[in-house]
């Protein structure tokens, strides 16, 4: 009896390591050149479990070279969201089915112009702690301070 239980726990077990055998690896992704101003997303769980996925930020801000080079932080990321547009962005890749299965995503009508919260009023806020410049983000113009 013993033996066939560790038998079946082993072909589980070996079942197990080929599963994870044939998914693809993904690169991580390197945000090294946007954690040059903004250190801050080195940590954050957000932006480290995308990164981890080989989701940078350019996969939603778009390689933002402008804003790179600007020292007086004028100019905005390629791509930003207001907050009716964060939960389509974020629908891209994540699957709307799976997470209507989720009685938090189904209360939150995620992704609808009903919706009472944006992805990132729970998942991490994904904000920089202080800012020295605004923008619009529907229009990307500088705002006044």
């Amino acid at each position: 009896m013993k033996l066939r239980v560790w038998l079946a726990l082993l072909l589980a077990s070996l079942a197990l390591g080929a599963c994870t055998l044939l998914r693809p690896k993904v690169a991580p992704a390197d945000n090294s050149r946007c954690y040059v101003c903004h250190i801050n997303y080195s940590e954050e769980k957000f932006a480290v479990k995308h990164a981890k996925h080989g989701v940078g930020c350019e996969k939603c801000h778009g390689p933002s070279d402008e804003h790179c080079g600007s020292e007086s932080h004028e100019i905005a990321p390629d791509i930003i969201y207001p907050p009716d547009k964060i939960a389509p962005a974020c629908l891209q890749c994540h699957d709307a089915r799976e997470l209507a299965e989720q009685e938090m995503h189904t209360l939150n009508l995620i992704g609808t112009p009903q919706a009472k919260k944006a992805c990132t009023d729970c998942h991490d806020t994904h904000r920089l702690p202080r800012r020295t410049v605004r923008w619009d983000k529907a229009t990307r113009k500088l705002l006044p301070p």
